[in-house]
């Protein structure tokens, strides 16, 4: 698949089928990722693969399951579009499921080496940028191969548990769990809201 037709086809996947993900095709798209530019070129970056059903349960036990709280507020956002509000109405019913049925949960991992909620400076982010370099690489990579993704940002105190878990040395961070399969049959496909690239581009000022 040529790179531009990946990005086009590249959705968020949330129904996955139970087809295993073959090595050979996980070590091509997460090798894709380390090839993302990274902070001082030090390319810290580790995954922790989780395929075994019961493992990832262990993992996923702290998921926020509070959907019907969240989707009460969904509906009374004033500023979401009925675009948004249809995803998270999928979203939020399936955070575990999403991560779970695929049966291949990859953990990102970098070094963290700045408070990520009070940064000295963007510069201090570095780190956390280049993380989601490498994640973007993934998703595309993925696309090529035939697979889809679902992600999830930990909230809370879900990402402590999960490095305590998985025994991640100290200093080392988890920006989402990312869930890659194949789709199920029937998988939702939200509709994205199509807004013209040309709305977003400014020549020499805003």
């Amino acid at each position: 698949m040529e790179l531009y037709e990946a990005i086009q086809k590249r959705r968020t996947v949330r129904d996955f089928s139970t087809k295993h993900v073959p090595d050979d095709v996980l070590n091509r798209i997460l090798e894709a990722g380390v090839k993302a530019p990274s902070h001082d070129h030090a390319r810290d970056w580790h995954f922790v693969v989780l395929r075994d059903p019961k493992r990832i349960a262990e993992v996923l036990k702290h998921v926020n399951s509070g959907a019907e709280v969240q989707t009460d507020i969904i509906n009374h956002w004033e500023t979401a579009t009925e675009c948004q509000k249809s995803m998270y109405y999928d979203a939020l019913p399936k955070q575990v499921k999403m991560l779970s049925q695929s049966r291949c949960l990859i953990l990102p991992l970098f070094r963290g080496g700045t408070d990520l909620m009070a940064p000295r400076d963007i510069s201090s982010l570095n780190s956390f940028a280049s993380i989601w370099c490498l994640i973007q690489n993934i998703l595309l990579a993925a696309t090529a191969e035939g697979l889809s993704c679902a992600l999830r940002i930990p909230i809370m105190n879900e990402e402590a548990y999960v490095l305590k878990t998985i025994h991640a040395p100290e200093g080392y961070r988890m920006p989402c769990y990312l869930a890659a399969g194949y789709s199920a049959p029937d998988a939702r496909i939200i509709q994205q809201q199509d807004i013209p690239f040309s709305a977003r581009l400014h020549a020499e000022t805003w």
